[in-house]
């Protein structure tokens, strides 16, 4: 008898500008993606870990299992958790991955670095030098998106236009650059 590797298939959900998609996973595990988002899962969970890759933007609540972690990869950027609810902004076009905790405990993980992260803080990893670095902040301007509203606080107007077409799929251009630094 030949010693076959069973190949592992998965599901791909890609949510486009101005749409919102919310799905429950095989093990429970509820994820809000928001637009212009890309969520990768297994058919069936591993029996080690419950490993998803994310694109763009999502909100997990993650459902309890103390012996099968719950893991979020990006690339160069991992977020290890067994039960909680947290937000993750990981789009291609912005410089940092920001991982917002409602609740629980997460730890974030790159390649040379890691942090625990409570309650309240984020955790902003930089793609240009791969820095990591952990804030104290109010999860409502980061996650409040999942529940229908995007909350904007001294943000550059480039910022905010650039969230507004994602959410309503619109695309702005500027004809005085100095404008997109304007804070609003």
């Amino acid at each position: 008898m030949k010693n076959e590797k069973k190949e592992e298939r998965f599901h791909v959900i890609s949510v486009p500008r101005g749409g919102e998609y919310c799905l429950k996973l095989s093990d429970g595990t509820i994820v809000y993606l928001n637009a212009e988002s890309k969520l990768s899962y297994p058919v069936t969970f591993s029996e080690t870990e419950r490993k998803v890759h994310l694109v763009g933007e999502a909100f997990f609540d993650v459902q309890k299992d103390t012996t099968k972690p719950f893991i979020v990869d990006m690339d160069s950027l991992q977020i290890r958790v067994l039960g909680t609810e947290f937000g993750v902004r990981a789009y291609t076009d912005e410089e940092c991955v920001k991982t917002t905790l409602k609740q629980g405990s997460v730890k974030v993980e790159t390649n040379s670095n890691n942090l625990i992260l409570s309650p309240g803080t984020q955790a902003i990893f930089k793609k240009s030098d791969h820095s990591l670095e952990r804030q104290e902040v109010n999860i409502n301007l980061f996650i409040g998106w999942k529940d229908g509203r995007l909350i904007f606080k001294h943000c550059p107007l480039e910022e905010v236009l650039r969230d507004l077409g994602r959410w309503y799929n619109f695309n702005v251009t500027f004809e005085r650059e100095e404008l997109r630094s304007l804070p609003f």
